[in-house]
């Protein structure tokens, strides 16, 4: 039987830890080890851990850190320490249907994948909301950039050099396009065994009455990922897009009410970035709501309308309307 690395980066879950632990020991596809990152936080998450570990002495193994690094330098400190053949994440405040695992491996043996995209469950208080793949939709990955969800074979993103660069915030969106890049054969399976909970409490759930910060660091984490146009080859159109789409709806979001004095500021970094990527992108062909179905309907529907607006010189009445909001 072939051995999954499961990475579970630890960090303030004190609250969660033990569910989640438990449902990753509870698999019926037993061959797997837990490689739990210590990224420094503040509770007695790591205490939790080191019981379950003195318990489970031969599944859990824990990567100690010195300072607080970050979801995605946590990852990869994981990824460092996996010997399973297969790689999965598991954020520690989620948690695993009992056939997670058995789903997965069967799929990635059955089709020799080097990625298995598999769908999700919102877990938002007592309410459990699925959301499916369309498993026929070969552009799937392109809009469904959570690392989690999804089986890596580890062989694949070693021999691609593929990490998340150590990114703390919007680390899935870089890992994964880089991961699709380097031209995996994915399977998609219409499964979804992964309860993503929807922490209120947790960084990217939090309501702050300044958001703009968040943007600023978004803006950085793109103008990083325009490095990858350049390897892009037959993929830089639906990279340029999924870039685009990804600024429209940050500034969006975290742009809510931070006054129109701000977001002109604002608004001429992300003008500067989307010509950077691509001064036609409003030609793009994936612009057109024929393409990448998967993508959440409220962001596809934004970025279709900035879009179109961009193409008259109209598209910053969007986001200074926004910004009063």
């Amino acid at each position: 039987m072939e051995k999954i690395s499961v990475i579970v980066p630890i960090y303030n879950v004190e609250k969660y830890i033990e569910r989640c632990l438990k449902s990753i020991l509870e698999q019926s596809y037993q061959e797997f080890e837990i490689i739990c990152v210590d990224d420094c936080g503040q509770d007695g998450s790591i205490r939790i851990v080191e019981k379950f570990k003195n318990q489970y002495s031969d599944k859990i193994k824990i990567v100690y850190s010195d300072i607080n690094m970050g979801l995605g330098a946590a990852r990869d400190k994981g990824l460092k320490a996996a010997q399973g053949k297969y790689i999965t994440f598991v954020d520690s405040d989620d948690y695993l249907k009992d056939d997670f695992l058995k789903r997965y491996i069967n799929a990635a043996q059955e089709s020799h994948a080097d990625i298995v995209i598999g769908g999700y469950i919102r877990a938002e208080g007592e309410k459990n909301i699925e959301k499916s793949i369309n498993v026929e939709d070969n552009n799937i990955g392109w809009t469904y950039v959570n690392a989690w969800a999804k089986l890596y074979k580890r062989e694949f993103l070693e021999k691609n050099q593929i990490t998340f660069c150590g990114v703390r915030r919007y680390e899935d969106e870089g890992f994964t396009y880089r991961t699709l890049l380097a031209d995996p054969i994915i399977t998609n399976i219409q499964y979804s065994g992964y309860y993503y909970y929807l922490n209120t409490e947790s960084i990217t759930q939090s309501v702050k009455k300044d958001r703009t910060g968040i943007i600023e660091e978004y803006f950085g984490t793109v103008e990083a990922q325009i490095e990858n146009l350049k390897k892009a080859k037959n993929k830089k159109e639906i990279l340029k897009y999924c870039l685009v789409s990804g600024l429209n709806a940050n500034l969006l979001y975290n742009g809510k009410g931070c006054g129109i004095k701000k977001m002109k500021s604002l608004y001429k970094r992300y003008n500067k970035l989307v010509e950077k990527i691509d001064k036609n992108i409003c030609n793009n062909k994936y612009v057109s709501m024929r393409y990448l179905k998967s993508e959440p309907c409220k962001k596809r529907v934004a970025t279709w309308i900035v879009l179109r607006l961009r193409k008259i010189k109209l598209d910053r009445v969007v986001f200074y309307l926004i910004s009063l909001i």
